[in-house]
């Protein structure tokens, strides 16, 4: 970055070289000039990156000089620095567009300030020539029309001419091939902030990086947007080239070009020309069974990797049906300071399997809509968009902490109005949610001392309020809610006597027996004889 320090005196232009460079380790160089016309005079000799203005100055004062660089058409971030509070000059300075107003004396606070709000303006006027340019090329290249069709053939499948295989690199068209896909993970903000919603214009720019990183790297390559996803990109390489290394090197130029987070999933093993269509369509739905929590440190896997996760198994299914209750109960008596425990929860068990996917958290998102709709009659507002898995993906950017937001933007917004509909701003008796957790979750390993800190209660007051409320201890009732369930289980179902313990709570068989025979008169496998005999009778 090159500074250009216009400013009278020099004490002042010796304090703002010196916190320049101490704040912005990018700084190349900082020249200065004591007048305004000498400032202009060096602003048409070499045009800086940033310049900072005195209004006051001899010979031509900062007014009149900001004027005279906005007449020269220049970008420049200004950053304005006065010894006058006056409305007017304030004013006349934003009007030419000057990034920030600072008034005399300024301490470090002030020039870190004015320096983000000016590095942000370099960056929207980066992107605004970037568009500009990648206007003009997109009006010059109506000729690739025809080989976007034939690109938009193979990817549905459809047998391709002579004349259009010819348009194909050679060995894309007779070798085994590495078929790969892109997934733009912020692809929705992008087109908002940078591209001004235009897809073609955003397609333009992604497709032109391609092309450009090809030439750069002194390969051949295969490549085309997805029919179904205007996020996801296909990619089919030779096998002689280290994909690793070339999918890294797109990930870190989408990155820095266009501000684009992105990851890669590749099929496993060589593929044909016959074989791209499946491939591909085959990889763009694996990107919703991919472990997020892997991407946070680059690694993405094969798609047989993730596509054997993506099965809904026993254990998954298991983690959503006891985060809904959990969640619903929460709403219920608005305990607002565990729905980042709960969700934290949820998450890591997902992230120990590497199963953190957006098929899942959507599951549970869906799940979770589902049972407070029917629970408390209620719905977020615009949820209907996220109604399938693939919005849903493009909200949460596949992305752990945003996913972590829009559930806890959630469940804040379901507890508020809970509390307003009853017209209940107290939390109720922590008591009573107490009980209805331990209705809930009397499976999983709890203690008094867990509940207690669960609900951020002493264990002495919650031991005396739960008998005084319900006449029961609370280990009592953990023990009783398990000891019926089993006593059911006993009854309906097939499963050993082991089994049944370790369903309803219990590591240890002998301590189970011994509590069942206290509640019940008999072991678990007389009253299992006992029941199946009076039926019979």
């Amino acid at each position: 970055m090159r500074v250009l320090i216009i400013e009278d005196e020099p004490k002042v232009r010796r304090a703002l070289k010196r916190l320049l460079l101490d704040i912005e380790p990018s700084i190349e160089s900082i020249r200065e000039a004591e007048t305004g016309l000498d400032g202009l005079a060096a602003v048409q000799e070499e045009t800086p990156d940033l310049i900072l203005l005195d209004i006051i100055m001899p010979e031509m004062n900062g007014n009149e000089l900001l004027e005279r660089i906005r007449a020269l058409k220049l970008e420049t971030p200004v950053i304005v620095i006065s010894g006058h509070n006056d409305f007017g000059f304030v004013k006349h300075a934003l009007s030419n567009e000057a990034v920030e107003y600072l008034l005399k004396p300024f301490d470090r606070e002030d020039i870190e300030t004015a320096l983000l709000k000016a590095k942000d303006r370099m960056d929207k006027n980066r992107f605004q020539r970037q568009t500009e340019r990648l206007w003009e090329e997109m009006k010059k290249e109506k000729s690739q029309l025809h080989r976007v069709s034939v690109l938009s053939n193979l990817y549905e499948g459809r047998k391709l001419t002579g004349d259009e295989l010819a348009l194909l690199p050679k060995f894309a068209r007779e070798d085994s091939c590495g078929v790969h896909t892109i997934i733009l993970k912020n692809y929705d903000r992008a087109l908002q902030e940078r591209f001004h919603k235009d897809k073609d214009l955003l397609a333009y720019a992604i497709i032109k990086l391609i092309a450009e990183y090809e030439e750069q790297q002194g390969i051949t390559l295969l490549f085309g947007p997805s029919g179904r996803y205007d996020w996801c990109y296909w990619l089919i390489t030779p096998a002689s080239v280290p994909s690793a290394t070339l999918l890294k090197g797109f990930q870190d130029a989408f990155e820095t070009v266009l501000k684009l987070a992105c990851f890669a999933i590749s099929a496993e093993g060589s593929k044909t020309i016959a074989d791209y269509s499946p491939t591909i369509a085959m990889l763009e739905d694996t990107a919703f069974y991919t472990d997020i929590h892997s991407l946070e440190s680059g690694s993405t896997g094969n798609s047989n990797e993730w596509r054997s996760r993506a099965v809904s198994t026993p254990e998954l299914q298991a983690l959503v049906t006891a985060f809904v209750p959990k969640a619903c109960h929460l709403i219920k008596h608005g305990l607002a300071f565990r729905i980042r425990g709960e969700l934290d929860e949820l998450f890591e068990a997902a992230s120990s399997s590497r199963c953190l996917s957006a098929m899942f958290l959507f599951q549970a998102w869906t799940m979770l809509l589902t049972q407070v709709g029917t629970e408390f009659g209620f719905r977020v507002y615009g949820s209907e968009s996220l109604d399938r898995v693939e919005p849903f993906a493009m909200k949460i950017a596949f992305d752990k902490t945003k996913a972590m937001e829009l559930f806890e933007e959630c469940l804040n917004f379901f507890m508020n109005t809970a509390s307003a509909l009853r017209g209940e701003t107290a939390s109720g008796s922590r008591a009573l949610a107490v009980k209805e957790y331990i209705d809930i979750c009397y499976r999983e390993e709890m203690s008094l001392a867990d509940l207690a800190e669960r609900f951020f209660i002493s264990k002495e007051y919650l031991a005396s309020r739960f008998k005084r409320q319900f006449g029961v201890t609370v280990v009592h009732y953990i023990h009783s809610r398990r000891l019926d369930t089993a006593r059911r289980m006993l009854e309906e179902e097939g499963l050993s006597v082991s089994a049944i313990a370790s369903a309803v709570g219990y590591d240890h068989f002998s301590y189970f027996d011994k509590l069942f025979k206290r509640e019940y008169g008999s072991t678990p496998s007389e009253y299992r004889t006992l029941s199946a005999k009076a039926k019979v009778d």
